[in-house]
């Protein structure tokens, strides 16, 4: 059987099916990260229902304007609610890691200009006041706790002592 004349006869099915292939590949391989294979999966999906109720007449033509279209007019509809679903709240510290609390004894003075080194675990870190202390100046001795954790660089803030 010739595969044009198959995809001519079942039209509306093949028509579906493709939509479902791109639905499927969309949100199973990619993750939702695009809003083209989806538009376009559910405006596939719709027109091949609408050839199969009799709306939309049974040409290649017809199935691929309808699907085009479709797709242009989720893509404009869908842009806004999809583009605020990766909106993310940013936290003020990064609150999984197991260094976080760890407590450091100052070698040298800390400050917002003059950041401070602590070697720990074979690595050297930056040592960073956080956003509540960006004014303070800490002396050479002074405890400080880590509060975040970023690539080579510890968040701190000074260890709040019995006496104050």
């Amino acid at each position: 059987m010739d595969l044009m004349a198959y995809i001519q006869d079942n039209l509306a099915e093949v028509t579906v099916i493709t939509g479902l292939v791109f639905l499927i590949v969309e949100v199973w391989l990619l993750g939702l990260s695009t809003i083209v294979l989806l538009a376009l999966g559910l405006s596939t999906i719709t027109t091949g229902a609408l050839v199969w109720f009799g709306v939309v007449p049974a040409t290649l033509t017809a199935v691929i304007a309808g699907s085009g279209i479709g797709a242009g007019v989720l893509t404009v509809l869908l842009w806004w609610p999809m583009k605020n679903m990766q909106k993310t709240v940013r936290r003020e510290y990064n609150i999984h890691s197991d260094l976080m609390g760890l407590n450091f004894v100052l070698e040298a003075q800390l400050d917002a200009a003059n950041p401070a080194t602590v070697r720990y675990s074979g690595v050297n870190w930056k040592l960073v006041l956080g956003p509540k202390h960006r004014d303070a100046i800490l002396p050479s001795g002074a405890s400080v706790k880590v509060v975040a954790v970023d690539v080579g660089k510890f968040t701190v803030e000074p260890v709040e002592t019995a006496a104050e």
